[in-house]
């Protein structure tokens, strides 16, 4: 009966669009340079990214022909898999920071520019966007984990996670393929977080219109429009990079 009245049977094949999102987005920046050298971190994110991405594409349709013993079993594997992708993403976040900081170190030591420490900090600071989509990712696996016994709430959660990915593989297509790093004078992450906030919007809509529980997707809406706005406000604060600097420690 809970099968017969699963709502979100086909968001496998809307996953599907990920693996060419991926490919375009990480193009450039990961498979041209794929066999230069490079920190082994990056390898085991990308196997674990492709694993991840395997996994949401296969999960909807375990549910779909009824191969539920497949879906646990699916569903326990990302337990591992998952705290291996938020270790990996924070190392990866945390170097890449380090090395805003650093490049801007070396600036001042060769006399190119002219900051203080605090201005360094505020700079590695200034765009905190990996931070959100990281704390997006953990924030929606664990509401789909937690309501994992009911299959729609679980649906829509898991929905939200797969967003996440949005972000890394649009905006490096609009940054780097289009070479757009603002827009109109705005960040061009704007335009992820505006597409974001049409699909969850549009899923709100028809749940509201064919009197479904709402409640799951409004909570992934306030969430995710809280992070854009964290996004775009922290930054303003001077207090912001005291506590980017606290989040990166320890320093590699």
């Amino acid at each position: 009966m809970i099968i017969k009245k699963f709502q979100y049977y086909n968001t496998g094949y809307w996953f599907l669009l990920f693996i060419g999102l991926a490919a375009a987005g990480f193009y450039t920046t990961y498979f041209t340079r794929i066999l230069e050298p490079m920190p082994l971190v990056i390898h085991f994110h990308f196997v674990l990214m492709v694993l991840w991405i395997g996994m949401l594409i296969a999960q909807p349709f375990f549910i779909k022909y009824k191969k539920l013993s497949w879906h646990r079993l699916l569903g326990k594997v990302s337990y591992v898999v998952v705290p291996l992708l938020l270790i990996t993403a924070f190392i990866l976040t945390r170097n890449e920071y380090y090395r805003n900081v650093s490049r801007l170190e070396e600036a001042v030591r060769n006399g190119s520019q002219v900051y203080t420490q605090q201005e360094i900090l505020h700079r590695a600071a200034a765009s905190p966007i990996a931070l959100v989509y990281f704390t997006w990712f953990l924030v929606f696996y664990v509401l789909a984990i937690r309501n994992r016994r009911n299959f729609n709430q679980h649906a829509r959660y898991m929905v939200a996670t797969a967003l996440t990915l949005t972000g890394p593989t649009v905006d490096r297509i609009i940054a780097i393929h289009l070479g757009l790093e603002t827009i109109g004078g705005v960040s061009s992450y704007f335009i992820s977080f505006l597409l974001i906030d049409c699909i969850l919007g549009w899923l709100l809509y028809l749940d509201i219109k064919k009197k479904r529980d709402p409640r799951a997707l409004q909570v992934c809406l306030l969430v995710y429009i809280t992070g854009q706005l964290f996004y775009f406000l922290c930054p303003l604060f001077d207090w912001w990079p005291v506590v980017m600097k606290v989040l990166m420690l320890p320093r590699p």
